[in-house]
């Protein structure tokens, strides 16, 4: 019996010594799931994204209050009338005058044109009132005038307004004219010069209509 035991003994103290020894030869080790083999698509330590804002603004002009301008009145039209006068001078006008209408709003905020349009064309000032008739070798029942446009624009295509007043002219022998603008917003003026006619006038009332259109373009 006592040598079994030592058999068993000794054969415990073997296995414990073998155990040992294999421990000493086991080394660390990595695993990978191939299932997740890496990242979908591109990872990024940043992202950008854009977006837009919109609005839309109406073309607009403005030409004084209501689109009305005042009217312009000269009067009696003054004439050589006494009986000193030549049989050349006589009935016909002592001079040119010259009047204004003006408003302190006027503009577009587009590119645009302003057209000044006389409604008797080249005639001017038409009598109208008269029915009598007259001889037309030595009167004449119309006085021409000009019209010249002030007001503070600059050309189309610029930023900055022109260094003094825009201005363009109607002349006496022109029926209309215009002028293109950038956007601008000032007064505006209008000077209206009627001429000293060589033919006497006829008695009457003297009138036009003037069309001033601002338009975008």
């Amino acid at each position: 019996m006592k040598f079994s035991h030592l058999i068993i003994a000794a054969s415990v103290a073997a296995l414990s010594s073998t155990a040992v020894s294999a421990q000493t030869t086991v080394s660390n080790a990595t695993y990978v799931n191939p299932a997740n083999p890496g990242n979908v698509g591109t990872a990024s330590s940043s992202e950008t994204a854009d977006f837009t804002i919109q609005g839309t603004v109406s073309q607009a002009c403005v030409l004084g209050a209501g689109g009305d301008l005042n009217d312009v009145n000269f009067g009696t039209i003054g004439i050589y009338a006494d009986a000193t006068s030549t049989v050349e001078n006589v009935f016909t006008s002592v001079g040119p005058a010259n009047g204004h209408t003006r408003t302190n709003l006027a503009g577009c905020n587009t590119a645009n044109r302003m057209t000044v349009r006389k409604g008797n064309g080249v005639d001017g000032l038409r009598n109208t009132t008269n029915t009598g008739g007259y001889d037309g070798n030595v009167f004449q029942a119309n006085i021409p005038y000009s019209i010249a446009a002030q007001y503070t624009a600059g050309a189309v295509g610029t930023m900055v307004p022109q260094a003094s007043i825009s201005q363009f002219s109607v002349s006496t022998t022109e029926d209309q004219d215009f002028k293109e603008n950038a956007a601008w917003k000032s007064g505006a003026a209008f000077r209206i010069d009627i001429s000293d006619p060589t033919k006497a006038l006829v008695a009457g009332t003297y009138s036009d209509t003037v069309t001033v259109e601002l338009a975008a373009i």
